[in-house]
């Protein structure tokens, strides 16, 4: 198990070595490659044309004018197409960029542009860039960081030559801030891929030559058309500012093709700001064949006005991508309180999600901070009484196959939990009393113990797993803190459900 190092409140270098699971979770670039032969093919592919000025006539460079559309509804914006017909001793566009900028000053992008040849195999005069970005209505500008060889004709008004192209954004299918139920539209792909963006025009929803079932219904998403780079699908959910701190919970089927080696199937969860920048990102991968549920749980980030779900196909054999999907969720989950009461408190307690679980807390404990690997921590509201409580997972497949925890006997389950019991005395946990319970419903074992801090600290620790992850939750007491408070943690793991 991994070691990680929580720094508690009431010691600003305190350091705690915990051996549990600290989940590495991996960024990702929003866009990946597609299957197409060109860029003009890409860029006239995806999206219908919001704005265009463009010209057969001959071409000056640098345009005095600046190029001014219209955003009449909510709108993704998929491709930005500018002209640069310049000396051949100038090659300028490896560095460039373009950028839109609102009315009221604010800015989106910049995005770097990629090149192709234009009329008569002039090289790279053709540059385009594929943003992703959602505008509201109202009055934009776009720019080119190479304005001086941006062309323009005589009838262009002045204006460089250019293209935008864009699909409107339909708003009533997705929930802005619920705290339950799934936002996503056509989460099993049962009405193909409505609701979803499938930039490269290859996934569909058809399982018949994969050899799977869906899980969810008759039907899953794949790259199923010849597909010779990797590729993705994926689905914004527009939020407010009553989303931020929330808990974004997105979770999926996944499964892949016999083969060997197998093509790998990523579910990334992205926050992106107003301007289409990525705030924060994380993902989760399946190589193997059965299909496996995979969930990411993150805090949703100040600034985030939109929540991506991508889907990736990643091809490691063959002429196709089998990477699956199915039965994909995307719920927030923020401070609602549940009608839960703790005997150690007249108040409410507060209910809570973690990985795909919700829980509740007494309300004593306040808010959770959170990790970027999905860590929960609780401090207390009075740092200098209440311990810590720490709820961390870790994928199952980090000691053995996923596979291997499917159809075991309660007796198995705990037999494979108390091996975990050396590991904790190795690290310097005495413990004195184990005890077998059941966590939602999962075979569990909970620890009494100690632990050398300031002195011997008390501690209780709950193990349990999954299908899918090993799961250690811990309640800690420091320094003077009441010991009473252990027994919260028993309270805690009989709510998981």
């Amino acid at each position: 198990m991994k070691c990680l190092n929580h720094f508690l409140k009431q010691a600003s270098s305190l350091s705690l070595c915990i051996p549990v699971a600290g989940m590495m979770l991996s960024s990702f670039n929003v866009c990946a490659a597609g299957s197409y032969d060109t860029l003009g093919e890409k860029f006239y592919d995806n999206g219908d044309v919001i704005y265009e000025n463009n010209s057969i006539a001959g071409v000056s460079s640098g345009p005095s004018e600046d190029v001014v559309f219209e955003i009449e509804e909510t709108t993704l914006i998929t491709g930005i197409w500018t002209y640069h017909w310049y000396p051949d001793d100038v090659d300028e566009w490896e560095y460039a960029y373009v950028w839109i900028e609102s009315e009221e000053g604010d800015e989106y992008g910049p995005w770097s542009v990629q090149a192709e040849q234009g009329q008569g195999g002039k090289e790279n005069v053709n540059w385009y860039a594929f943003p992703n970005v959602t505008l509201e209505p109202g009055t934009y500008y776009l720019y080119d960081s190479n304005a001086s060889t941006w062309s323009y004709a005589y009838d262009t008004d002045n204006k460089g030559m250019c293209m935008i192209r864009g699909t409107v954004v339909d708003n009533s299918s997705s929930s802005k801030t619920s705290k339950s139920g799934n936002l996503l539209t056509n989460p099993s792909f049962e009405d193909g891929l409505d609701g979803w963006e499938d930039p490269d025009g290859i996934w569909n929803n058809d399982p018949d030559t994969t050899g799977h079932d869906a899980t969810d219904g008759d039907h899953f998403a794949w790259p199923s058309d010849d597909a010779s780079e990797d590729t993705y699908i994926y689905q914004d959910v527009y939020v407010d500012s009553d989303a931020e701190g929330q808990t974004a919970v997105l979770s999926a089927m996944l499964s892949t093709f016999d083969q060997d080696p197998t093509d790998l199937a990523r579910l990334e969860l992205i926050f992106l700001n107003s301007k289409g920048k990525v705030i924060d990102s994380y993902s989760k991968e399946q190589r193997a064949i059965e299909w496996a549920k995979f969930t990411i749980s993150a805090e949703v980030p100040d600034g985030t006005t939109t929540i991506r779900v991508m889907l990736h196909g990643i091809r490691y054999n063959g002429s196709l991508i089998d990477s699956y999907f199915d039965d994909v969720s995307l719920t927030l989950s923020g401070d609602a309180v549940s009608s839960t009461k703790n005997s150690k408190s007249d108040d409410d307690s507060y209910y809570y999600m973690f990985s795909y679980y919700t829980f509740t807390v007494p309300s004593y404990w306040g808010e959770p901070e959170y990790d970027n690997d999905g860590t929960v921590y609780f401090y207390g509201e009075d740092e200098y009484d209440l311990p810590l409580i720490m709820l961390t997972y870790e994928p199952i497949e980090n000691y053995f196959d996923s596979g291997e925890v499917n159809g075991l006997t309660d007796e198995e389950a705990i037999e494979i939990l108390e091996s975990f019991k050396d590991t904790l005395e190795e690290d310097s946990y005495y413990i004195s009393e184990t005890e077998e319970i059941t966590i939602a419903g999962y075979p569990a074992i909970i620890y009494t113990a100690t632990v050398s801090l300031y002195g011997d600290n008390d501690i209780r620790i709950a193990h349990f797993m999954d299908s899918d992850y090993f799961y250690e939750l811990l309640l800690i007491e420091y320094e003077d803190s009441d010991t009473s408070y252990l027994e919260d943690l028993d309270y805690i793991v009989s709510t998981f459900e």
